[in-house]
């Protein structure tokens, strides 16, 4: 945990804004080039870059320049992809670029590397959801002309207006570039959330742990989840739960939890989003004050999960859970955030 303390505090320092590059995704390239230059620029899908892709400078165009027709190009046998005849930039272009606690531990030790655990969590999320929260994913209008930056699979690079691109040239990009410092630049809407690729989520609230004495109650309890969603409703992430509570001999009983969860979203109205949750994994009860009070065993848990939409990257989200652990049943209630 020191060394992601470490980690955590360089990218606090180096990497907490984003840059001023944004991306063509390659669907919405190929659906650009089907359409006339005029309509294409009305409504463009632009994605901010945390790290700016390094693509040399071209000439920016203003609200008077004229749109030209398209040049024609020529693709060698065998070539990399479209070359224009007009003069372009060439070369390579580089791309912009938490487990067990392990031992033995009581639950008073356990809690307290629990505590430390959640605010390197908290902190990470924090930093995280701010990038995330903070770039524009969505709708803008540009000039037709207005240069893009292309870069193909093999690392070539050319770029041309936006009113030149064709299918062949958007089939042959792998990375699609534009800049508000290039040409007339007008924001429109932010996207829908959209869960796909990696996330990063955190939830607290309070559930049910019960005493090896068999006694039941509710203390603080902290869920840390990472993982991918391959689309926009299924996602697979892995878990760790953290509970504590007093107990009563006033002693500490810790509860951990290490689980690989699916989660489904299927449903949608607007910002309201909601579905299921379901894994399995091990549990872990470390209770103080009490002969055999540790103790170990297999974990299944399931639940209902409801989002509000924050932005394009950020959902509000709140679970409702049942684990079976123990040879017992346990509930819980968590909010928290959800970055993708």
């Amino acid at each position: 945990m020191r060394v992601l303390a470490v980690v955590l505090a360089t990218s606090l320092l180096t990497g907490g804004c984003v840059a001023n590059s944004y991306r063509i995704p390659n669907s919405e390239l190929q659906k650009l080039a089907q359409q006339s230059p005029e309509q294409r620029a009305q409504h463009v899908r632009v994605i901010q870059e945390v790290n700016e892709t390094d693509v040399p400078a071209a000439q920016r165009v203003d609200g008077d320049t004229a749109v030209v027709g398209r040049v024609e190009v020529e693709v060698p046998i065998g070539g990399s992809g479209p070359r224009p005849r007009t003069p372009v930039h060439g070369g390579n272009v580089k791309g912009g670029g938490l487990g067990s606690l392990g031992g033995n531990n009581g639950g008073g030790d356990g809690k307290a590397a629990a505590v430390a655990f959640l605010v390197i969590a908290a902190s990470a999320l924090v930093l995280i959801a701010g990038i995330e929260g903070s770039r524009f994913d969505g709708y803008a209008q540009l000039h037709p002309m207005h240069p893009v930056h292309l870069i193909g699979r093999d690392g070539s690079y050319q770029v041309v207006p936006l009113a030149w691109l064709d299918p062949a040239t958007a089939a042959w990009a792998e990375k699609a570039i534009v800049k508000p410092t290039e040409g007339p630049w007008h924001p429109l809407e932010r996207a829908p959330l959209s869960r796909e690729g990696g996330t990063y989520s955190m939830f607290a609230g309070t559930g049910q742990l019960r005493s090896v004495t068999g006694e039941l109650a509710l203390g603080p309890a902290f869920t840390v989840q990472a993982g991918y969603f391959p689309e926009q409703h299924i996602g697979i992430v892995g878990s760790v739960f953290f509970g504590w509570r007093d107990n009563q001999m006033n002693r500490t009983l810790f509860e951990s939890r290490y689980m690989l969860e699916l989660d489904a979203l299927p449903v949608a109205a607007g910002i309201f989003h909601a579905g299921l949750y379901g894994g399995a994994g091990f549990a872990y009860r470390f209770e103080d004050g009490f002969d055999g009070g540790n103790s170990g065993s297999s974990a299944l848990a399931g639940g209902a999960m409801f989002q509000l939409d924050v932005n394009t990257r950020i959902g509000l989200t709140a679970r409702l859970g049942v684990t079976q652990a123990h040879d017992e049943t346990m509930r819980d209630i968590l909010v928290g955030l959800a970055v993708y």
